[in-house]
């Protein structure tokens, strides 16, 4: 291809991002132990999780970070503030000096699947007002992550989007048809209804973008009147297929079921089924990542899903790099690049970052640098 992705002016807005970070304690074990069993680990590390990647991503391809998540007082809230001081990633959420950062332990046994134990702090425990302080800018972009919304802090999540929402004052309560707590919805959801978008204004008037990438099988849980709000202010949605399938699952979307599979195991053909019929409901930009092959975008005045093509590299890990892309595309927006631009240069991010180890037992892929993601976007372009 002749087309060359033009370099965006030096970020103007930041990127903000209303996610839990936690710390990470990975364990290589001989073996994963039964209940009252033993298992000897050899090999461990500490790593900064959550939304750090993102971030991290966000920072090194030449974006202002913050993070307004809730960051505790002890010794894992002192690791995580040393993490984002070392990537350049300023904190402008809320400290709380009562209680510390939560932490995860991941035990992994060589094999493709890990066992994950839990613990929440801070992060999850935030309040309603918890991000009252966080006063958008035109350019900027406010990321929202999945995993904040199924605990505590996921009513300080509706509030800053009820707040920040301007077209929720136009309408009456229950004036959009929509289910809310407690109401008969006849045993179906009215999102998956086609109700959205009916008489709604457009995030057009938001003076910034709004990022959503949801998480999984957590979007399963997800309060219903959160998850209503959401999807009202029209954030750009950012998943991967298993993430849009549930999306789809959640909201009644019409889609194929079993997922349509080629003799040589390609799903590619069922992506614009996939995309189309989440984006209809959503209505709303979707962009769902498919490892290797890239990525696909639907956009509600386009001409259907285009499919952006991702770059072949060597990788040296299993790791997602979801969250490399998903920051990359939240650092490109913020300088101005059209959304099919971000995600091509998002795409060759998340390439590169595959292809480098950072060492650790379970530690994100290394996302490149601004320079090095858009000499290789355009030089695959070419």
């Amino acid at each position: 291809m002749s087309y060359t992705i033009t370099q965006p002016n030096p970020a103007t807005g930041s990127v903000i991002s209303l996610s839990e970070i936690f710390v990470t304690i990975n364990m290589g074990v001989n073996a994963i132990p039964h209940p009252g069993g033993y298992a000897l680990s050899e090999h461990h590390n500490l790593d900064v999780g959550g939304g750090f990647a993102l971030l991290k991503a966000a920072s090194r391809m030449g974006a202002a970070a913050e993070h307004a998540g809730i960051v505790g007082n002890g010794v894992w809230g002192s690791i995580i503030r040393k993490a984002m001081a070392t990537e350049g990633i300023t904190h402008t959420g809320l400290d709380r000096l009562d209680e510390d950062s939560g932490f995860r332990v991941l035990l992994s046994d060589g094999g493709r699947r890990k066992t994950l134990i839990a613990t929440f702090g801070a992060e999850a425990h935030g309040n309603p007002d918890a991000f009252d302080m966080i006063r958008p800018r035109s350019h900027d972009v406010v990321h929202i992550s999945g995993n904040t919304l199924t605990n505590r802090t996921a009513s300080a999540v509706y509030a800053f989007l009820r707040r920040e929402d301007e077209h929720w004052n136009d309408y009456p309560a229950g004036a959009l048809g929509l289910m809310r707590d407690g109401g008969d919805d006849g045993g179906g959801s009215a999102v998956g209804d086609g109700v959205v978008g009916d008489g709604v204004a457009t995030n057009g008037h938001r003076r910034y973008q709004m990022v959503f990438n949801p998480t999984g099988a957590l979007m399963q849980h997800v309060n219903e009147s959160l998850l209503e709000t959401l999807v009202l202010d029209r954030p750009i949605w950012s998943c991967n297929k298993q993430e849009a399938r549930i999306i789809a699952h959640r909201l009644g979307a019409p889609i194929t079921e079993p997922e349509p599979i080629t003799v040589n195991g390609n799903t590619d053909a069922a992506m614009p089924e996939l995309c189309e019929m989440v984006g209809e409901i959503l209505k709303a930009p979707l962009i769902v990542r498919t490892g290797s092959t890239g990525a696909w975008l639907w956009e509600p005045d386009g001409d259907g899903a285009v499919h952006i093509p991702g770059h072949a590299v060597k990788a040296v890990h299993m790791q997602s790099a979801g969250s490399c892309h998903t920051g990359a595309l939240c650092a490109m927006l913020a300088r101005g690049a059209s959304l099919t631009e971000a995600v091509r240069v998002a795409n060759a991010a998340s390439a590169l970052a595959v292809e480098r180890a950072d060492g650790n037992l379970g530690g994100e892929p290394e996302c490149p640098n601004y320079e090095e993601a858009l000499s290789l976007a355009n030089r695959e372009l070419r």
